[in-house]
């Protein structure tokens, strides 16, 4: 009896600093204020929906959803969850308000911000999204060499027994 008891105890004893860092504590509104405004100056919501239209492309590709039924629906289930995902956009916004505050000072975000107001800051932001699309294509390139060489590299599968 005694055994569980000190197994419980340290259980919770282990627990209680995990539950203390899921809620944090309350960030200054100027702060989250700050964040909003790096986070709509970033074109986090923009990018949010170009990395969403291109993973569904990326998934539809994968699943050879041009060329098969089963394709076509696993990419429909994938498109699925993530216009899913997206409903969830605002509060992911919020959260991301929260993380940023949370990290930097309201000064620290409005330097940044200012940057990404500047003209090379404004031409990095216009230029994210070609730079997304190009970097999946290269992501997808080395995927499917991983793919192919996965392939070559397993036995061929044994012969039917009748």
């Amino acid at each position: 009896m005694r055994s569980i008891l000190f197994a419980l105890f340290l259980a919770v004893g282990f627990a209680l600093p995990t539950f203390a860092e899921e809620t944090p504590p309350p960030v200054d509104p100027a702060r989250i204020a700050a964040a909003r405004d790096l986070l709509e100056v970033t074109g986090v919501t923009k990018q949010m929906d170009g990395m969403v239209q291109a993973m569904s492309r990326g998934f539809a590709k994968g699943a050879n959803a041009d060329t098969s039924e089963a394709g076509k629906k696993l990419s429909a289930q994938f498109d699925s969850g993530m216009k899913k995902l997206l409903e969830y956009k605002d509060q992911m916004i919020s959260d991301f308000a929260v993380l940023y505050a949370q990290t930097f000072t309201a000064e620290e975000m409005k330097t940044v911000a200012d940057f990404y107001r500047s003209g090379a800051g404004a031409k990095f932001i216009a230029k994210t999204p070609e730079l997304m699309q190009k970097g999946a294509a290269i992501g997808m390139k080395y995927s499917e060499k991983i793919a192919d060489e996965m392939k070559a590299a397993s036995p061929p599968p044994a012969p039917e027994q009748k």
